[in-house]
């Protein structure tokens, strides 16, 4: 649950919702808009970060993130998506 937290706070969620109702971990229709949003971003550089889900794969081009051989493909971007926020908090 608080990685949801992390990353509701990355996609600027209001406090309506509960961490009970945030389904970032189980849904692609939750999950995608934050891979969006993480490709919107530029590096110092002005490149995007190109997210990549390949089959149980998941890098993110231009950062050091790369999952390789997940059970299931939501989990593995999941975790890249929870990978790369920690990664960009650290920078900003």
């Amino acid at each position: 649950m608080k990685d949801n937290k992390l990353i509701a706070e990355f996609m600027e969620v209001d406090g309506f919702l509960s961490l009970s109702q945030m389904n970032y971990h189980t849904s692609w229709d939750w999950l995608m808009p934050v891979v969006e949003k993480i490709e919107s971003l530029r590096d110092a550089n002005g490149d995007a970060y190109r997210f990549t889900i390949d089959m149980c794969n998941a890098q993110i081009e231009g950062t050091h993130i790369e999952m390789i051989g997940g059970a299931y493909k939501l989990n593995t971007t999941y975790k890249a998506v929870v990978k790369f926020i920690q990664y960009y908090q650290k920078k900003t």
